[in-house]
């Protein structure tokens, strides 16, 4: 009988885990367009949150407060340095939390911290080219060919 328990408090707290790490919430393949405009940089503006996600015990109540960075919030951090527009966003997460085989009898809780930074700048007069204007162009055009990497292919 007492194997059976040490066995039993071994394998419970084997199960047990902590989890604190850090992510770059939008990821490395998120790109966009970016209108071809002459700018100058403001600053960098930073916007830090806190979302917490809980469940009652037997998980018959979950609830979420807090929020997670949006755009908007990096905007409104930027509009206070008179800004038209940002770049370079980057939110990256941070979770926090520990993990037990009894967190579904006990409930839990887990925290994420969330810190968004971009650099906020200010368009001044729209570059010169021979496309005309980028954003009425409708779809981007094919990236001028530099024949920089020729891919085993002759022309």
């Amino acid at each position: 009988m007492k194997k059976l328990i040490v066995v039993i408090v071994a394998i419970a707290l084997a199960a047990c885990t902590s989890t604190d790490f850090t992510a770059n919430v939008a990821g490395s393949s998120d790109y966009s367009t970016v209108v071809v405009k002459d700018f100058t940089t403001l600053g960098i503006v930073t916007v830090h949150a806190t979302e917490i996600h809980f469940s009652s015990p037997l998980g018959i109540n979950k609830s979420v407060e807090g929020a997670k960075i949006t755009f908007a919030d990096l905007m409104q951090e930027a509009a206070k340095l008179e800004a038209d527009d940002i770049i370079n966003v980057r939110i990256d997460m941070n979770a926090h939390y520990h993990k037990s085989i009894f967190d579904w009898i006990t409930g839990w809780k887990r925290t994420f911290y969330y810190t968004g930074t971009a650099l906020a700048i200010k368009y001044t007069d729209k570059l010169d080219t021979d496309r005309g204007d980028p954003q009425l162009g409708g779809l981007p055009r094919a990236p001028e060919e530099t024949g920089a990497s020729r891919g085993g292919r002759s022309r």
